[in-house]
């Protein structure tokens, strides 16, 4: 079939909005996954799941085994064992193994000199506890993240569904802890109900990420992370452009 000019112009024109709707249309879905009764459980497991998952491979990348476990009944959670050093120390050859393989010359020396130093700080020191208590929101973040630019750049499958669908995903989840961040720093009821709502009983990520690792307040932990969630979407749109100019 021809496409004549006329029409190649409005193809073009339709292909630059084209982005810009799935997003729209995903902010707009993205209430029902907490809103609507069975929706609003499917929308909890897919976000649990994330977040235990994030918390598991923190711990294992600093040589705890950790495995995550979600109950039907609303419960969540990644309990790690003591550090093992030898697999920290296997995950640190693994990644400057990969490394090497991967890049030349100079560049390989110095990647893997930073592969060994940020890794060593983050294994043995009180880092690991940070990290390990922040990977679970993290990772719904990242993911947030990949979901927001799946939706801007057509996909796996440049399929109509998959790109309202990772729209949707992506702003439930990064609407989710935003929504939890803001209320963490501006409201004392917020932050009463946080206190009494842990999984299987134990105690919140933030309060213990506050309380016996950082001491500070609760109030700063979660301004903090509200400040890493404000930078998600802009993440999005930057990975979008570098997509857009690699595939041009």
């Amino acid at each position: 079939m021809v496409v004549r000019p006329e029409q190649r112009r409005l193809l073009d024109e339709y292909s630059g909005v084209d982005p810009w709707l799935y997003l729209g249309l995903g902010l707009v879905t993205a209430p029902v996954l907490a809103f609507l009764p069975v929706l609003s459980f499917m929308g909890w497991f897919l976000s649990s799941l994330v977040h235990e998952m994030g918390h598991a491979c923190a711990a294992w990348l600093c040589g705890m085994p950790a495995f995550p476990a979600i109950s039907l009944e609303g419960h969540a959670a990644a309990v790690h064992s003591e550090q093992f050093v030898p697999l920290a120390l296997l995950f640190t050859f693994g990644m400057c193994f990969f490394a090497w393989r991967a890049l030349e010359g100079r560049t390989r020396y110095v990647v893997c000199g930073a592969i060994v130093l940020v890794h060593s700080l983050l294994c043995y020191t009180g880092a690991r506890e940070v990290l390990h208590l922040s990977a679970g929101h993290l990772a719904e973040y990242a993911f947030a993240c990949m979901c927001l630019f799946r939706a801007l750049s057509g996909g796996y499958t440049s399929s109509r569904t998959e790109r309202a669908l990772h729209g949707t995903l992506g702003w439930y989840l990064l609407g989710k802890n935003l929504w939890l961040c803001w209320g963490l720093v501006t409201s004392g009821g917020a932050r009463a109900l946080y206190h009494s709502n842990g999984s299987f009983g134990m105690t919140n990520d933030y309060i213990r990420l506050a309380d016996d690792v950082l001491g500070w307040q609760l109030q700063t932990v979660a301004g903090g992370m509200l400040l890493v969630g404000a930078c998600v979407l802009p993440a999005a749109f930057v990975l979008w452009r570098f997509y857009e100019r690699a595939r041009d």
